[in-house]
């Protein structure tokens, strides 16, 4: 009789396991229909499908910044890079005057020294 018994009881055992099976199987295969049927699907959906365009939109206004960015600092370098060659340029010309104006008043010191040197020469030291 306890043969019976347990014989019977993994007999049921197996009918249980077999019986979750197909309820695990149905319910896999239903899955959507459920989902639908309960709207858990079509929020999760909707909560990823506004996700992804927050993303996209937070992505593309990013993008937006980086070339504006971008373009403004092009922009400024060159505008400083072209005051930069005219300030060189002017103070490169004003070099320039300023040694020939150097070199024509050692001319001038020059010519003076030596008239100078004359009227000692002729007329002495002044005292």
């Amino acid at each position: 009789m306890i043969e019976k018994i347990t014989d019977n009881v993994s007999e049921i055992y197996e009918i249980i396991k077999y019986i979750g099976y197909c309820i695990a199987a149905i319910t896999i295969w239903y899955k959507d229909l459920i989902l639908a049927k309960l709207g858990i699907k079509k929020e999760e959906n909707e909560v990823e499908k506004t996700s992804l365009n927050n993303l996209q939109q937070n992505m593309d206004l990013y993008q937006e910044l980086v070339d504006d960015l971008d373009a403004r600092y092009k922009t400024r370098i060159e505008r400083l890079q072209a005051e930069f060659d005219e300030s060189f340029g002017r103070l490169q010309s004003e070099l320039n005057n300023l040694k020939e104006v150097n070199n024509q008043l050692n001319t001038l010191i020059e010519k003076q020294k030596k008239t100078i040197q004359k009227y000692v020469d002729k007329y002495g030291e002044l005292v």
